[in-house]
């Protein structure tokens, strides 16, 4: 009885591409009922662009420039800070947070 090398490769051959197709085919019956992608939770979410120095209207030139208009990015550093501190603890003026040290070490290197 010769040895059929061939046929036993071409039915291993056939077994494995038959599963293939049925995981493939399982993979993109999933994708259609449960959407072609998933969707970011922010998209949509628009950024408040606004001057971020109390009573400003003006546009801010974004969160690269800390979120603060042309106007008043030619303050000197310390009153942009303080006017950034103002806007995060709504309009309370300076109090303690976790952003000073970070800040005072900016202003010592910028000295």
């Amino acid at each position: 009885m010769p040895f059929h090398f061939d046929q036993i490769f071409n039915q291993i051959a056939e077994l494995i591409a038959e599963r293939a197709a049925t995981k493939i085919n399982e993979s993109v019956q999933r994708g259609m009922r449960e959407g072609a992608h998933a969707v970011s939770a922010l998209k949509g979410r628009k950024l408040d662009m606004r001057c971020h120095y109390p009573g400003c209207k003006n546009r801010s030139k974004g969160p690269r420039f800390r979120f603060m208009c042309e106007q008043h990015l030619k303050l000197p550093k310390r009153e942009q800070i303080v006017a950034l501190e103002t806007w995060r603890n709504g309009g309370r003026g300076r109090t303690r947070n976790r952003s000073i040290p970070r800040q005072r070490r900016a202003l010592r290197l910028a000295d």
